[in-house]
């Protein structure tokens, strides 16, 4: 995943939202954002971010975060009582290897 901090220059310090009739200082402010691909971004406005990579979660954590919440969730979900399936986990590791990815990405 990319994170970008982009900082608004001084000639670019006002904004109106005309919709709630309010003006807003954006002489100091930094806009966060995210995405996948740099590619996409036009050069000038690259020219102005900073721009940190950062790693997506690793196997070991994918599996945690399933053990602790998607299962238990999805066992909720479809009426089944704790007890009813058992998810091993190398099965829990070989669908996070074989069948997901990081969001948004396409491979």
């Amino acid at each position: 995943m990319l994170c970008w901090k982009c900082s608004i220059h001084s000639r670019i310090s006002a904004f109106r939202d005309h919709y709630l009739d309010v003006d807003f200082d954006l002489s100091r402010v930094i806009f966060v954002t995210t995405a996948n691909q740099l590619d996409p971004i036009p050069e000038p406005l690259r020219d102005r971010m900073e721009i940190l990579q950062l790693d997506g979660y690793t196997e070991y954590e994918k599996t945690h975060i399933a053990q602790q919440f998607l299962v238990p969730r999805q066992i909720q979900a479809n009426g089944l009582r704790e007890g009813e399936i058992l998810f091993e986990e190398s099965a829990l590791r070989t669908i996070i290897r074989d069948y997901t990815r990081e969001a948004g990405c396409a491979i």
